[in-house]
């Protein structure tokens, strides 16, 4: 006769039979002459690892944009950022097509600016702002891809180009939607210095979210962010400035082709 114990059985110490292993695992009895046998518990199995989600930068997929033309570059600027940044990535031409519709929405916007002095302010505030804002930007370009490269990034030349004129595109949308605004502004004050303040700040508020649209793209294509970025946004916010000091005036009456006398934008802005 053979009886199997369990470990968690009550025990007779006395049994000669009984292991002196006893309650740590399986216990097979056999008659006196035979010695017992030890079968060991199996260890119980180590609890998974949570596993960390990826950090996700850009809302969109790493896909092209569901559909063609520029309403899709539109929705990709507002919606799906990272089905943008792939179209860029891959489609050359969409930095043609990126490119048309800032300086298109810069155009736009200058209308509106330029409605305040009317006359040939109608034709020159567009030309400046996006002849302006396309030179700042072939300006700063340059000194970006040097400090994505300097904080570690593998980004490549269109790339770093791509997330820097998306982010621009940004801001100029979002000028275009302050634009009403600021023409109602516009036909009820004669204060150039207001309707000046009052594009500022309209223009401060476009760049925050442009810009940070830029960092999100670089930090999405590297996996990373890129901690320098923080003094390269005062960078191009200053370089901006200045240009549009350089190109007044861009609010009041027209005065001439040439380009304004040379002047520090703080001095410009707070006199």
């Amino acid at each position: 006769m053979r009886l199997r114990l369990q470990g968690e059985m009550m025990l007779d110490a006395n049994d000669p039979t009984v292991d002196a292993r006893g309650a740590g695992g399986a216990l097979d009895v056999y008659p006196s002459t035979a010695a017992p046998v030890y079968v060991p518990r199996p260890s119980p199995t180590p609890p998974l690892a949570p596993q960390v989600q990826p950090q996700v930068w850009l809302a969109g997929e790493n896909a092209p944009l569901p559909r063609r033309g520029m309403f899709a570059l539109l929705d990709g600027l507002l919606r799906l950022p990272a089905n943008l940044m792939f179209e860029l990535s891959t489609r050359p031409l969409t930095h043609l097509r990126l490119g048309l519709l800032m300086v298109a929405a810069l155009a736009l916007v200058g209308v509106f600016v330029g409605a305040f002095g009317g006359g040939y302010q109608l034709l020159a505030v567009p030309l400046k702002l996006s002849l302006g804002m396309t030179f700042c930007a072939l300006l700063c370009l340059p000194s970006l891809y040097i400090f994505v490269c300097l904080s570690g990034g593998s980004h490549g030349l269109r790339e770093t180009a791509g997330a820097l004129l998306a982010g621009i595109a940004l801001t100029s949308l979002l000028l275009v939607g302050f634009a009403p605004v600021s023409w109602v502004f516009s036909q009820a004050t004669d204060s150039s210095a207001l309707m000046g303040g009052l594009h500022l700040f309209f223009f401060l508020v476009s760049a925050h979210f442009g810009l940070r649209l830029t960092r999100r793209a670089l930090a999405n294509i590297g996996g990373r962010p890129v901690p320098a970025l923080g003094l390269w946004t005062l960078v191009f916010l200053m370089v901006v400035l200045q240009m549009s000091t350089t190109l007044r005036p861009l609010v009041g009456p027209f005065e001439g082709i040439a380009l304004a006398d040379k002047q520090f934008f703080l001095t410009h802005w707070l006199s």
